[in-house]
């Protein structure tokens, strides 16, 4: 393919012909590989730098103007490659000024986000922790029969005192505080 079909290729696919650029694009794929690689950085992927030089590359076939005297394969290439860089720069700079160090955590009382991950007492994986307990509890718990599930519920569920709760659930005092007792006893072994 000579420079002349390219021109006219680029011309059509400007005027909205899909079939010219496909045609351009499998042409001009050796470029948008290059300009994919060109300047690569470890935060930015090679696939997304392939589809900013993939994006330049249709938005150059938009923006070639025949009447300057320059051919497309001479106007798209500085295109693809200045404007895949300027799109990488501009993500780059996203990621590094999206949480500036001065951020406010929202808590409303002034502190910075940088300053409480640095919080000697912010424990971050006691969250992480404690869910693993409530798992290993509701484990336990199931495991409890009927009438020691009803005291549990009695007493921890309702907020009833053992007394009260030995009178709605019919079991002497002694009895159920001695269940309550085993059965704190049980859940402490199993966890």
């Amino acid at each position: 393919m000579d420079y002349q079909e390219i021109d006219a290729l680029a011309l059509k696919a400007k005027r909205g012909d899909s079939s010219a650029a496909g045609l351009l694009e499998s042409c001009f794929r050796p470029l948008m590989l290059s300009a994919a690689s060109f300047g690569k950085t470890e935060n930015y992927s090679f696939e997304d730098s392939l589809q900013d030089a993939r994006l330049a590359f249709l938005e150059g076939i938009q923006a070639y103007d025949e009447t300057a005297g320059a051919g497309f394969a001479a106007f798209i290439k500085p295109y693809v490659y200045q404007k895949g860089q300027n799109r990488r720069r501009k993500c780059l700079r996203r990621l590094t000024r999206d949480v500036p160090a001065d951020a406010r955590a929202g808590d409303g009382d002034g502190e910075s986000l940088i300053s409480l991950l640095e919080a000697p007492d912010a424990d971050i994986e006691s969250g992480y922790i404690h869910k693993e307990e409530l798992e290993r509890l509701s484990a336990a718990l199931r495991e409890l029969t009927p009438e020691e599930r009803a005291l549990l519920t009695a007493v921890y569920g309702q907020s009833q005192s053992i007394r009260r709760a030995s009178q709605s659930l019919g079991i002497g005092y002694s009895t159920l505080q001695y269940r309550h007792s085993c059965i704190l006893k049980k859940l402490r072994g199993q966890l």
